[in-house]
């Protein structure tokens, strides 16, 4: 890679930052937006920063949250052991995820976010993209290797800004429900989401960037974050798109409701093994992770899928209602100029690591985790219509995983595009649909996939972390990663006046992104009448059939 000698400097409201200068762009990696969350500001509110003299050094990122990794997965483990001698001796997470979200450097001081600005501006004001990372609100960050900014900043002439926020039980268990302790740790992860994208607001203009020309974007949790932002009133002047992928606000797993949260909160007291809520100050916060993983277990994909144990609540402030509620409301039309939308065609592949069911099951093995949601009859016929719809898929968990693909994903998907239509805001759906060859073949077009293409991150080196990538023809690759990439870039820079046409209820289209990129009207229209043939048809239905399962879920 060829560094130039000269290094940018920047002033924001905070300071002088230096960056540095890398293949026509200017990086500054490691910008804090706020305090260190830690000693006796743990569990509180992000907190301005003050001032500081000189010239702050900005060439290395941040540490990410604290999360599990390849280096304290043995130390964990042994914790969680002595937890629960009863769970098994792996991580929650499947092989596969492990290696590909390994973060070396971790913390709980990790509020620090990196920006790549193009070069080239030409006296102009940059669009700018805050892009918020993935990873079940427990792992990754902003400076996770398959979703670098670099090439998307430079190819398409974008100012990219990726966040790190706290994850696991430091960001997302709202001890805050259950003990006057800590009154402020309730939505502490979405807190420091919106801290990032309020000094995105006030600093941007100074790397040449659009303040009023903001899209906000994020896939599967960080698309839980987009969806609590567009929620969240104050922070609406602050972005004018949004993209939401693999995770649209109508997903029953965004959003707990504050008896849930409370529970997840006991829950961890009671496995932690503290006498008081006010010793959660001075865990260590491995102990943390332990419980994290043991609370997992409770929850297995082929017994319940309704597991939230990370993710925001409805605290009528922050998240006043449940974002599937507020964004149905005619009040909800300001939230967004104009919506994005992206799914993966196999997402529920990504979890073929969690089950043998998905992976070796009988039909009667895939009816037994469909019949507590659908009944015996729902579940019998709903496997039948896939099973005729998709012959071509000879495995049970094949079906499974296409069925669970759209029941939480792609229903979702389409649901929240319906509601923004109906409310005037133009919305744009893809479907990612090229099957990868990495881990056998057997991973497909998995939740996940599509990062690389869509930041162009196809340096094999890098796509070697993540093994849905092994073999793959980069050429190939590159093709589809330039078409998708362009409409990707160009919704970002002015919206969607030059995309495929706009999702309505008559046509329907989807842009299917394969190996070939093109748009397709009604695409799901067989899968959907299949749900709604078994009852189906809304959110709020399925959300009732699932929250009895979390409750059963506790109660074992």
């Amino acid at each position: 890679m060829h560094t130039e000698t000269r290094s940018p400097i920047v002033t924001t409201r905070q300071g002088r930052i230096q960056g540095l200068r890398e293949n026509a762009l200017d990086i500054f990696r490691g910008i804090p937006y706020a305090r260190p969350p830690v000693g006796s500001l743990r569990f509180r509110n992000p907190q301005p920063l003050s001032p500081w003299e000189g010239i702050r050094n900005a060439v290395a990122s941040g540490p990410a949250s604290f999360q599990m990794n390849l280096n304290n997965t043995d130390a964990v483990m042994a914790q969680v052991k002595r937890i629960d001698p009863g769970v098994p001796g792996v991580p929650a997470w499947p092989a596969y995820v492990g290696k590909t979200y390994h973060h070396e450097n971790i913390s709980e001081d990790c509020l620090y976010l990196d920006v790549w600005v193009p070069e080239n501006a030409g006296g102009k004001k940059l669009p700018v993209y805050v892009y918020y990372h993935g990873g079940a609100n427990a792992v990754s960050s902003g400076s996770f290797h398959l979703e670098d900014g670099a090439n998307l900043a430079r190819q398409e002439n974008i100012i990219v800004v990726r966040p790190n926020y706290r994850l696991g039980a430091l960001g997302w268990v709202h001890f805050g429900l259950i003990s006057d302790a800590f009154p402020e740790a309730i939505n502490l992860g979405l807190k420091d989401q919106f801290a990032a994208l309020q000094w995105v607001h006030e600093n941007i203009a100074a790397f040449g960037g659009d303040p009023d020309n903001v899209t906000i974007g994020g896939e599967s949790c960080g698309a839980t974050a987009v969806s609590h932002l567009l929620t969240y009133a104050p922070a609406r002047k602050f972005f004018r798109r949004a993209i939401i992928q693999s995770l649209s606000p109508f997903n029953v797993w965004c959003t707990q409701n504050q008896a849930q949260a409370v529970q997840v909160a006991e829950k961890y007291l009671a496995l932690l093994d503290i006498s008081s809520p006010e010793a959660l100050a001075d865990i260590e916060p491995e102990r943390f992770l332990a419980v994290q993983n043991v609370l997992t277990r409770f929850f297995h994909p082929d017994k319940n899928i309704a597991w939230r144990p990370l993710g925001g609540v409805v605290d009528g402030e922050w998240i006043p209602e449940h974002p599937a509620e507020y964004l149905s409301s005619h009040a909800a039309a300001d939230t967004v100029n104009e919506l994005m939308i992206g799914f993966a065609k196999d997402e529920w592949q990504f979890f073929r690591g969690h089950t043998e069911t998905l992976r070796h099951g009988s039909v009667q093995d895939v009816l037994n985790v469909l019949t507590p949601i659908y009944g015996r009859d729902g579940a019998q016929q709903l496997y039948a219509g896939y099973k005729e719809l998709y012959p071509a898929h000879r495995e049970s968990g094949h079906i499974l995983s296409d069925i669970m693909s759209f029941e939480f994903f792609k229903f979702s998907s389409l649901k929240i595009a319906r509601h923004f239509t109906q409310l005037g805001v133009p919305t744009w759906l893809f479907q990612f649909s090229y099957d990868l060859p990495g881990w056998n073949g057997e991973l497909r077009a998995v939740h996940t996939g599509d990062m690389p293409f869509l930041w162009r991150n196809y340096d094999p080196q890098r796509l070697s972390q993540w093994p849905a990538f092994d073999g793959i023809d980069i050429d190939e690759l590159k093709h589809s990663a330039g078409a998708m990439g362009n409409y990707y870039a160009a919704f970002i820079r002015h919206g969607g006046e030059d995309l495929w046409p706009k999702f309505d209820e008559e046509n329907q289209v989807i842009l299917r992104f394969g190996k070939e990129v093109v748009p397709q009207k009604r695409l799901l229209e067989q899968e959907e009448k299949h749900f709604s043939a078994v009852g189906i048809d809304s959110v709020r239905q399925l959300e009732e059939r699932l929250s009895q399962h979390l409750k059963q879920a506790f109660e074992e």
